[in-house]
């Protein structure tokens, strides 16, 4: 993680972070645990019928130690979630956004203005322009009479995978 702004991240803050944009706080187990337990019991359903009440006994063991054993999970998830309304607090009191960097898994801490300016220096240095009108719909239906039209393909469900359904053009927040 690269902190290009001001802003002072205590150590569980840093740790959060380091685990990247992917990561994701588990969720408190009352919020799939009807799910957990509709799951096994289909699984069961599933075996022969001689072995079905042993199996489900035993899942109700190990389904009774996974409930019990959830207050662990769930301090470190409410824990979680708080450090995460910290940072997202720090943030917007900084006015301050959270990028990936270019190259790598690294995240950059760098406020929003700080950031505009830095897209636009790139993209006015490397003469980007902005288009004027929206051309998909014109590529896109070429792009249908040429899929039409291959020799190759002639499975109308191939082509008609092949195509996107509402394609639009890549636009840019900074």
């Amino acid at each position: 993680m690269v902190n290009l702004t001001n802003i002072r991240f205590t150590k569980e803050e840093m740790n959060l972070l380091n685990h990247g944009l992917q990561h994701s706080i588990e969720k408190p187990l009352k919020t799939y645990w009807t799910n957990l337990i509709a799951e096994t019991e289909r699984a069961m359903k599933l075996l022969d019928t001689e072995l079905q009440n042993s199996y489900r006994s035993m899942a109700a063991i190990k389904l009774k130690l996974i409930y019990n054993s959830d207050n662990h999970h769930n301090t470190t998830q409410k824990r979680q979630m708080y450090i995460l309304r910290n940072i997202n607090h720090k943030l917007v009191t900084e006015s301050a956004i959270i990028v990936r960097a270019d190259k790598g898994k690294a995240l950059v801490i760098i406020n929003s203005n700080e950031y505009s300016k830095k897209v636009h220096t790139f993209l006015t240095d490397n003469n980007f322009h902005s288009l004027q009108k929206n051309s998909t719909d014109k590529y896109q239906k070429l792009i249908q009479k040429t899929l039409q039209q291959c020799y190759i393909i002639r499975d109308q469900q191939k082509i008609n995978y092949l195509n996107q359904k509402k394609p639009l053009p890549l636009t840019l927040k900074a």
